[in-house]
């Protein structure tokens, strides 16, 4: 997806906000708790998790926003579209956390709108924001926010997935017609629906949430897969797919693989096991010479829908890009999607 054109210029990003709650859940506490096993533990290799304690995933959203709409001085009444994604529970049922979260921060002329697409819905909340900046000359300012909250009973935060364990917070991105501190240069992804059986298994079709199963289980659904055999094609796929839209999101951004201007490559928040086996190999083949890859996840987890929005809030924070450079952020989404996102530092 390229932005520019069709709009005069790629749209600016006026603040990136990472929220966490403050209780941090340590990873060999879970050991010593019996929650996962040591092997488990190291190839996971988070030190810790982010829990919230009380705060369900629209709340954090909303605080998220407001920091976000602090940071940039702009106020709920000029955002003419609010776009929220997650991929758990958003603490009610049959109810929209989209319109929670425009009403929490004052958004009265915005438009909500919900994107669940898994943990690349950031991704595709940003792709349907970018969109409507460049077809609807009446939107000019747009939130996107990503919140999650993987409590139990139905869910396992540590041993209910393999190769990634959950952390809970919220993100908030503020994408601007004008010109930002960044900008949105370039979105690419690429998708291969037929391994959406990744995280369906063998299981029959149910009418209602949880009806078959206390707590969710993509441990389950995935080792049924592999055994079938599937799973050294898939994997192949991926390698193939980050490949893919990394080079394309370069492409889409005007740039080559050997511009110095790509300072980083900023890794999904997954285990390290899967970043190191699968994601990093694929990215070394690519001869991106100039290019760091960034693995910002040991101290959160996973954060649903949020990675990527994450990923550049803690660039921002640690004020790593310098003005000129590019970060690329990769994104994964069970189905399955990859993504990769190019931004720049004004």
């Amino acid at each position: 997806m390229r932005l520019s054109p069709p709009l005069p210029e790629p749209p600016g990003i006026a603040a990136a906000v990472l929220w966490l709650p403050s209780r941090r859940l340590d990873t060999a506490r879970a050991v010593a708790a019996g929650r996962l096993d040591q092997e488990t533990a190291d190839r996971l290799g988070y030190r810790a998790l982010s829990e919230s304690p009380d705060r369900a995933a629209p709340e954090m959203a909303v605080l998220a926003a407001q920091k976000a709409l602090a940071d940039a001085g702009w106020s709920g009444d000029d955002l003419g579209l609010v776009v929220h994604s997650w991929i758990y529970h958003q603490g009610h049922d049959f109810w929209s956390a989209p319109h929670y979260v425009a009403h929490g921060i004052g958004a009265r002329h915005a438009t909500p709108l919900g994107v669940q697409q898994t943990s690349n819905g950031g991704v595709a909340a940003l792709e349907v924001a970018a969109a409507r900046l460049a077809l609807d000359p009446t939107v000019n300012r747009c939130l996107v926010t990503t919140a999650d909250r993987f409590v139990g009973p139905g869910f396992d935060r540590w041993a209910g997935d393999i190769d990634v364990a959950y952390g809970d917070a919220a993100t908030a991105l503020l994408l601007d017609r004008d010109a930002g501190p960044y900008r949105l240069l370039a979105i690419a992804s690429v998708s291969v629906p037929e391994y959406e059986v990744l995280y369906r298994g063998d299981d029959a079709f149910t009418p209602a949430p949880r009806s078959a199963y206390d707590t969710i289980s993509a441990r389950r659904t995935k080792l049924s897969f592999r055994a079938g055999g599937g799973w050294p094609k898939f994997v192949a796929v991926l390698r193939r797919s980050v490949q893919r839209v990394v080079l394309d999101a370069i492409a889409d951004a005007g740039l080559t693989p050997a511009d110095p201007r790509l300072r980083y490559l900023v890794l999904p928040r997954l285990s390290t096991g899967a970043l190191s086996q699968f994601y990093g190999p694929s990215v070394h083949e690519l001869a991106l010479p100039h290019t760091e890859l960034l693995d910002l996840g040991r101290d959160t987890g996973h954060l649903g829908a949020g990675d990527p929005v994450a990923n550049l809030a803690t660039l921002q924070a640690d004020d790593r890009l310098a003005p000129g450079e590019v970060a690329l952020f990769l994104s994964a989404g069970n189905g399955f999607t990859w993504s990769c996102v190019a931004i720049s530092h004004e």
